[in-house]
């Protein structure tokens, strides 16, 4: 969704984990800060340059849908994944 007035960053980003998949909220605290970190690493790169050459800001919400625990490596690579398509639709 694109937000018209002030923001301090390009992006605002909201990381969801469903209870109903994952009971205990340790799991669920490592998959919003794998989530976190992946996407700390890459938004630069793929997201705020891009938003800010063409002078646009979102608001981003983004829920984990999967039934198991998946290793840091997997989560960026489809973040990667993810911020390619989402700068992708932006440019159109």
């Amino acid at each position: 969704m694109f937000v018209e007035g002030p923001q301090q960053f390009p992006v605002q980003i909201l990381f969801s984990v469903s209870k109903k998949r994952f009971k205990r909220a340790i799991d669920r605290n490592l998959i919003k800060r794998r989530m976190r970190e992946a996407y700390r690493l890459n938004k630069q790169q793929y997201l705020y340059d891009l938003l800010n050459s063409i002078d646009k800001k979102i608001v981003l919400s983004l829920g984990y849908i999967g039934k198991e625990i998946v290793p840091s490596d997997f989560v960026e690579k489809k973040m990667l994944k993810l911020l390619s398509q989402l700068g992708a639709e932006l440019t159109k």
